[in-house]
């Protein structure tokens, strides 16, 4: 059979896309699972969006559809909705984390519905609609019929992860340069583990893997190092430091293969705080750069999200990784309660610890979650566009514009607080930008897509678009004419207040 695995486009542009792409790791491992049976194309739709021109030429029978992300799910959606225009018998599935959470989100949208890891499963799933034998007989995989779903009994989980093969690489091979992280193009992606055995109230990649914890041979990971071209390599684990004995000997592994790069990881605060010896010996191999969710900077905070981590932790790994060398990307959550006091905390925190790449996200009740469980009659707003970490969701304390207004002084205080025009406009026309500037020219983009008007006005994305120097303009017209604690109407003089009119809100999409 023929089989197209499609990466559906991002609901916007702006936001976490105006600094960050990588490839499509899932597709192409469901792809080099199905290879051996089945003949597999794979569109990234985020590069390039000619999904009829595919249909046209290679005439699958099947298409699988990438949803893991909740914002993205609409466009999911319409991927689906082509596929059955063009051609109705074709055969439609979908998996990722948010169809694995919400698969009845899916009636009428897509023939079955994979839940969790999708490797064996989905090469069951194919084998059996080939041979036209009952769908019952998948595990793992839930499918409608009669306009009811019925869900099959639970897929184990693999066991030996040495045992699936290398990602397929040479499906994506045209869009390889354009994968990135900031500066750092072209940019790989590896798994060396799956899962996460903490508990965090907003998130549900610990459900989706049953919070287990999973890891690849050093030997393995070493083997697909070898087959990597670019420099730079992304570690995708969850917590790249959740086993350090094991973390320890891929280091080796690695070193005794004589493999060279650049790396990117995610790694808990306490998991840094307790184990600098191993990042030490990551960082003699080309440890670079670390992203760490480190959510709140009090510990009611953390206890409320389920963080289970020691608040002195948050500045001794901050320190630690300073010491070290080593650039951190620090994530913080802003919650529907905060007041003009948590705002401006985080932001004397920020410029306290001297932190260059900090970024935040506003608590969202994504579905799969505890906090999505308890606080399910209280979320305002069920249009997933919204569920991009950069819209409340949820009952706000401060009025909706000023809670958003707070929200863009986040970044601005962080990214903005020493520029002055000539310093601006002359770095972002570089040819090459630092990480540092290059991440200040996606949160451009960013705020120009979302300020406080705009993101309170209906909660919706407005459709008129701003240069971008015209966009550096207005932000440094906005750092003269706000006095950031006066009263919450004196953004009416704002330059975003006539920018977009009612006409100009678009509709949604689903």
């Amino acid at each position: 059979m023929k089989v197209l695995l499609v990466q559906p486009p991002s609901h916007s542009k702006y936001g976490l896309q105006a600094f960050m792409l990588t490839e499509p790791l899932g597709l192409e491992l469901i792809a080099a699972s199905l290879e051996p049976e089945h003949e597999v194309l794979l569109l990234d739709m985020r590069l390039e969006p000619g999904l009829h021109q595919k249909l046209a030429s290679f005439k699958p029978d099947a298409v699988g559809v990438s949803a893991s992300f909740t914002s993205d799910v609409y466009n999911s959606f319409q991927v689906l909705d082509i596929v059955k225009e063009h051609s109705p018998y074709t055969f439609t599935f979908a998996g990722g984390q948010h169809a694995t959470m919400a698969h009845a989100d899916f009636m009428g949208k897509a023939n079955a519905v994979v839940l969790g890891e999708g490797e064996l499963t989905v090469r069951e799933l194919v084998r059996c609609w080939e041979k036209e034998e009952p769908l019952e007989a998948v595990s793992g995989l839930a499918f409608s019929r009669n306009h009811s779903w019925i869900r099959t009994s639970p897929r184990q989980l693999i066991t030996n992860l040495d045992e699936s093969p290398l990602p397929a690489r040479y499906l994506i091979r045209k869009y390889l340069p354009h994968y990135f992280i900031t500066s750092r193009r072209p940019i790989a992606s590896v798994e060396t583990s799956r899962g996460c055995a903490h508990r965090c109230k907003f998130c549900s990649v610990w459900r989706f893997f049953r919070n287990t914890f999973r890891s690849r041979s050093p030997q393995r990971v070493a083997e697909e190092l070898r087959q990597i071209e670019s420099q730079d390599v992304l570690i995708t684990d969850d917590s790249a430091l959740s086993d350090p004995v094991r973390s320890e000997s891929l280091v080796d592994e690695i070193k005794k293969a004589g493999i060279r790069k650049r790396y990117l990881m995610q790694i808990r605060a306490d998991s840094i705080v307790r184990y600098p010896h191993v990042l030490t010996k990551w960082k003699n191999i080309g440890l670079e750069s670390v992203f760490v969710g480190f959510e709140s900077i009090n510990q009611r905070g953390l206890d409320e999200l389920g963080k289970r981590l020691p608040i002195n932790y948050v500045e001794e790994a901050i320190a630690t990784l300073r010491s070290l060398d080593i650039n951190l990307m620090g994530s913080f959550i802003v919650t529907p309660d905060f007041n003009k006091e948590d705002f401006a905390a985080l932001r004397h925190f920020v410029k306290r610890m001297k932190l260059r790449s900090p970024a935040f996200s506003i608590l969202t009740p994504l579905p799969g979650t505890i906090l999505h469980e308890e606080r399910s009659p209280e979320i305002t707003s069920h249009n997933y566009e919204l569920y991009d970490l950069l819209h409340a969701t949820l009952p706000t304390r401060l009025e909706l514009k000023e809670f958003y207004r707070q929200f863009i002084r986040l970044y601005i205080s962080a990214y903005f607080q020493h520029v002055t025009p000539r310093g601006l406009f002359r770095p972002l026309i570089e040819r090459r930008l630092s990480s540092h500037l290059s991440q200040t020219s996606g949160w451009l983009r960013l705020f120009r897509d979302n300020n406080p008007w705009a993101l309170a006005k209906h909660h919706r994305l407005p459709a008129g678009k701003l240069s971008q120097s015209r966009f550096c303009k207005q932000v440094l017209s906005l750092k003269r004419q706000i006095k950031w604690d006066s009263k919450p109407d004196s953004l009416a003089n704002s330059p975003y207040k006539t920018r977009y009119s009612e006409d100009e809100m678009p509709q949604m999409p689903l």
